[in-house]
């Protein structure tokens, strides 16, 4: 009876270190796995900032782009004018020259 109580003991004493060197193992992979996800946060919110940085930029440049865009415009319309009062003063001037 000595013997098979000795043997059982032995057997948890074994059972024991080997769910103490699985909850060492499991303690360690856990910790790596929280290191990793605390990487992987700080990558989240340095990505985030530079994704809010570029779409400011997108927009300022969208901005300009609009801003050129009418300026452009304007300036297709100034000569435009500009064309239509040179073609109406030559006619005017032809118009005088046939009066005289």
């Amino acid at each position: 009876m000595v013997r098979r109580l000795k043997a059982q003991c032995e057997e948890l004493t074994r059972q024991n270190q080997d769910m103490n060197n699985l909850k060492a193992r499991l303690t360690q992979e856990n910790y790596e796995l929280q290191r990793q996800v605390q990487e992987l946060d700080s990558s989240n919110g340095a990505m985030a900032k530079a994704r809010a940085a570029l779409q400011q930029q997108l927009d300022e440049a969208k901005a300009r782009l609009d801003e050129e865009s009418r300026v452009s415009c304007v300036y297709v319309l100034m000569c435009q004018q500009q064309q239509l009062l040179k073609h109406n003063a030559i006619h005017t001037n032809d118009d005088s020259e046939a009066d005289h």
